[in-house]
């Protein structure tokens, strides 16, 4: 079953694979708090907070020597509760944990299912007194101090829900949830900065956890509005204010104002490395191609070893007629960052107006090479197939062109229902689309 099934191992302490009776999915749907923020005030995120825990029941297979000290009836309650955990029904494995706890009052683990249970039905204080005597019982069972945590931060006792899970995370290093939950902690206690490491730690746990990453980008945006907000009162007319501010506009498509700010920011400080870069960003966007150009000269002025702007001017150039101007820039460019890969798809258009077809070939090649199955590929196999049938290489063109149907049918279905992103990385440029043109 995977690494969720090691998890439940691993809290359960000594129960084996072959006698958990399987695995329990929780919609714990509580509250998980966040810092307040002076402007504008933030709100409580409702949060469907999936955890994956596990019952230590009898079934089939060697027992452990915890488990041999239960007599058949404490067995068969065991078995029963963890039933109907899986059932859903928390009422019925309460009765049934208790009776397992009654009959075994040492029998750690039979306390730490009970205390799931009545964590699950909600009564947060009895299921911390099961939980806290199955520490007594045996303090390095894992799972208890993570839950005992989680009702310490629903009852809003931040620190010692802190404590807790910091202990929780120090017995199982491995527990993705024990972070998260340490990290939602933070954040409650209106720290977010103290949040991140332990929201990171959960991260590389488990990268694909859509609750870890919410809580991790929350952190980082609280501390990412905090350090802006602390630029605004320093002065709200300095370069940096004006560059962030165009920075968000140019993420929000308000090209307009994003040309403002950055004008602002250039007049104030036409030496300041990358400014010059985002105007002309800006400028392409908005379809002004001399002004973009003249901003990524300017850019190559302040910086010679801009590669990005070498790559995007090249870029703009071989784009609107300038291929001889365009195909040198876009070298020099790869030269000084060989990792530029979309130059080369720029590059390759260049030499085809060059009639350097056979370079051009090289250059496609290469755009295709770090990933054979993105937009930049599929435009390049496009473009392979109109060298390749002007060569009258009629094999290599058809296979060009089958790639590129291929890897156009499979991105209009990642499409279909949603919109593109059009946030792209500063050395991202537009894809060209084929179906423009015929081939």
């Amino acid at each position: 079953m995977g690494p969720a099934c090691d998890w439940t191992k691993g809290i359960l302490g000594t129960a084996s694979r072959s006698q958990a009776i399987g695995l329990l999915t929780y919609q714990l749907g509580m509250d998980a708090k966040v810092p307040k923020a002076k402007n504008p005030p933030q709100g409580r995120f409702r949060g469907g907070l999936l955890l994956v825990v596990g019952t230590a029941v009898l079934g089939m297979g060697r027992l452990t020597p915890a488990q041999e000290m239960l007599d058949q009836s404490a067995r068969q309650a065991m078995q029963q509760g963890g039933e109907a955990m899986a059932a859903g029904n928390s009422s019925a494995a309460v009765t049934a944990y208790s009776t397992v706890t009654q009959n075994a009052p040492a029998f750690a683990e039979g306390h730490l299912n009970l205390g799931l249970a009545l964590f699950q039905t909600g009564k947060l204080d009895e299921a911390a007194k099961a939980l806290g005597k199955a520490l007594q019982l045996k303090p390095s069972l894992r799972g208890a101090n993570l839950f005992m945590g989680i009702i310490a931060y629903r009852q809003n006792r931040f620190k010692d829900a802190e404590t807790l899970l910091l202990r929780e995370t120090r017995l199982d290093p491995h527990s993705a949830k024990g972070f998260m939950w340490l990290g939602i902690c933070r954040l409650a206690a209106n720290d977010p900065a103290g949040a991140i490491a332990p929201l990171d730690k959960a991260y590389e746990l488990d990268p694909k956890d859509v609750d870890i990453l919410y809580h991790r980008s929350r952190a980082y945006l609280l501390v990412a509005n905090a350090s802006y907000e602390a630029m605004f009162q320093v002065n709200r007319d300095s370069v940096r204010v004006h560059q962030v501010l165009g920075e968000a506009y140019a993420q929000a498509y308000r090209n307009d104002e994003a040309i403002k700010e950055f004008k602002r920011a250039v007049e104030m400080a036409p030496a300041q490395p990358g400014l010059h870069e985002e105007l002309g960003d800006q400028y392409w966007i908005a379809g002004d191609v001399d002004k973009s150009a003249a901003e990524y000269r300017n850019e190559l002025k302040v910086d010679p070893y801009a590669a990005t702007s070498m790559y995007k001017l090249g870029s703009l150039l071989v784009r609107n007629q300038n291929p001889a101007a365009g195909v040198d820039f876009l070298r020099r460019a790869l030269k000084a960052d060989p990792t530029l890969s979309d130059a080369h798809y720029y590059l390759g258009d260049g030499l085809m107006d060059l009639e350097q077809d056979q370079d051009a070939i090289g250059e496609f090649k290469q755009a295709i090479a770090p990933d054979p199955a993105n937009d930049r590929a599929m435009s390049s196999y496009y473009k392979l197939a109109q060298i390749y049938r002007k060569l009258h290489d009629q094999d290599q063109a058809q296979a060009a062109m089958q790639n590129f149907l291929k890897i156009r049918s499979e991105s209009k279905a990642r499409q279909d229902g949603r919109a593109t992103n059009a946030v792209r990385k500063r050395a991202e440029l537009p894809v060209d689309d084929p179906d423009r043109s015929s081939p």
